[in-house]
C-alpha cells in the first residue's frame, strides 16, 4: 500500500511530476541540455524574488551550506542557532576550518536582530548565517527586521537558509539584500530530493574571488562560469532537472501568489485546528512557520503507535524532531509532533489528514 507523505521532508510528490524523471537521458554538453538548464532560471528567480543568478547543484541543501561557507568565508563567520538545522550549518563551517562563532537562541524562538547587531558590531566577521524557517521547531524569523539590521553592516555577507520556506512563502531576496539564499527541492517545492539552489549576489561573487581553498564541486565561481553558458561544471542529475522544469511550469500555471496564498490558508487551518483540539504551538507567537507546524503533545499521545497505525491507513506522519523530543523528555516536558502544510498539498488533504488523527482522542 502506498502512503501519502505528511512529513516535513521529503514531501509528497505528485505522480505526474515523478513521471518526468523517466525522460530519456541527454548529454549534458548538448544544445538540448542548454535549453533545459536555461529554462529553469526565470521560474527560480521569481520564487526567490531576485534578479540575481540562481545557481543549481544536484545535491542536498547541505551542499549549498558548504558552497556558501567555502566560497565566501576565509576566516570568521557568525551563526545564529535556534534549532537543529542552524546548528548543523554552524558545524559545517567549523569542519571547513572556519572560526565559527555561535549565538544560541531558545528552541521555538526566532533569531533576535538586536542580539546579532551587538555581536556584528565587534567587527572581524565576514558573514552572518541564519536559517529563515527552522524546520525542527516550526519557527520562522522575520527577514524584513533582519534586513534593517544588516544594512548597518555593508561589509558583512548575509547568508540565509530558506530550505523549508522557499516556494511556500514569499522571499524578497533583492528587497532584503540577502547575499546567498539557499534552498532545496524536497520541501515546499514538492520535488524528489537531490537538487539544491541558491541565489547569489554580485557582492558574494566578489568576496569569493578573494577566498582561497574554495574547492571545486561547491565553488560558486566555478558554478557561475558554467551557469552563464547554461551548463554545469560537472555531470548533473539530468532527470531531476527535467522534473524541476516541469514543476516550475506547474507552479507558473497555479500562479506564484496563489501558491503562497494556498500555503497561508493551510497554515491558518492547522493553527486553528491546534487550538480547537487542545494542543498548542511549540513556536512562539508571531513566529509560526508558514510551511510546517511544530505542536506540543499536550495529550501525551503515543506517537510511535500512532505513526505505525497511520501508516496502515495510508499516511506517513511525523512524530517530532527526534533529538529535540529526547531533550524535552529528559527535562520532563511534553514532546512535540509536526504537521507539514507545504508543497502541493491542499486544504482538503489537510482536513482529511487531521480528521484521521482526531480518531486517537475524539470521543475517548
Amino acid at each position: 500500500m502506498s502512503t501519502k507523505l505528511f512529513i516535513p521532508g521529503p514531501t509528497e510528490v505528485r505522480r505526474e511530476v515523478l513521471e518526468t524523471l523517466s525522460h530519456p537521458q541527454v548529454g549534458h554538453r548538448t544544445e538540448e541540455f542548454k535549453e533545459l538548464f536555461g529554462s529553469l532560471k526565470p521560474g527560480l528567480q521569481k520564487l526567490f524574488g531576485t534578479k540575481n543568478d540562481v545557481l543549481i547543484s544536484t545535491s542536498s541543501g547541505s551542499g549549498m551550506w558548504e558552497a556558501a561557507i567555502r566560497s565566501c568565508v576565509q576566516k570568521k563567520v557568525l551563526h545564529a542557532v535556534n534549532g537543529a538545522f542552524s546548528k548543523k550549518w554552524a558545524a559545517v563551517s567549523k569542519r571547513c576550518g572556519k572560526e565559527s562563532v555561535i549565538l544560541n537562541f531558545p528552541d521555538g524562538e526566532p533569531v533576535d536582530p538586536n542580539t546579532i547587531e551587538k555581536e556584528l558590531a565587534k567587527g572581524d566577521y565576514e558573514a552572518f548565517c541564519m536559517v529563515h524557517n527552522e524546520t525542527s521547531t516550526g519557527t520562522v524569523t522575520n527577514l524584513e527586521k533582519m534586513a534593517e539590521m544588516m544594512k548597518k553592516f555593508p561589509d558583512v555577507l548575509w547568508l540565509v537558509d530558506a530550505v523549508s520556506s522557499f516556494a511556500g512563502v514569499p522571499l524578497d531576496v533583492d528587497k532584503h539584500g540577502v547575499d546567498i539564499c539557499l534552498a532545496s527541492s524536497q520541501k515546499a517545492l514538492a520535488l524528489p530530493a537531490g537538487i539544491a539552489v541558491a541565489s547569489v549576489s554580485d557582492k558574494a561573487y566578489k568576496k569569493a574571488e578573494t577566498v582561497k581553498g574554495r574547492g571545486y564541486y561547491f565553488d560558486i565561481l566555478e558554478l557561475k562560469k558554467m551557469y552563464d553558458k547554461d551548463q554545469t561544471p560537472y555531470t548533473p542529475a539530468i532527470p531531476q532537472l527535467y522534473a524541476l522544469q516541469f514543476q516550475l511550469e506547474r507552479i507558473d500555471a497555479e500562479g506564484v501568489e496563489q501558491r503562497f496564498a494556498r500555503h497561508e490558508e493551510m497554515a491558518g487551518f492547522i493553527r486553528e485546528w491546534v487550538k480547537n483540539n487542545g494542543f498548542k504551538m511549540f513556536s512562539s507567537d508571531g513566529a509560526h512557520s508558514g510551511t510546517v507546524a511544530c505542536i506540543v503533545n499536550t495529550k501525551d499521545l503515543d506517537f510511535s503507535k500512532i505513526k505505525s497505525e497511520m501508516k496502515d491507513a495510508g499516511y506517513s506522519i511525523d512524530s517530532g524532531y527526534g533529538k529535540m523530543n529526547a531533550k524535552l523528555q529528559s527535562e520532563g516536558k511534553p514532546t512535540t509532533f509536526r504537521i507539514p502544510h507545504m508543497g502541493d498539498l491542499t486544504l482538503e488533504e489537510m482536513k482529511e489528514y487531521t480528521k484521521e488523527l482526531e480518531k486517537y482522542w475524539v470521543n475517548e
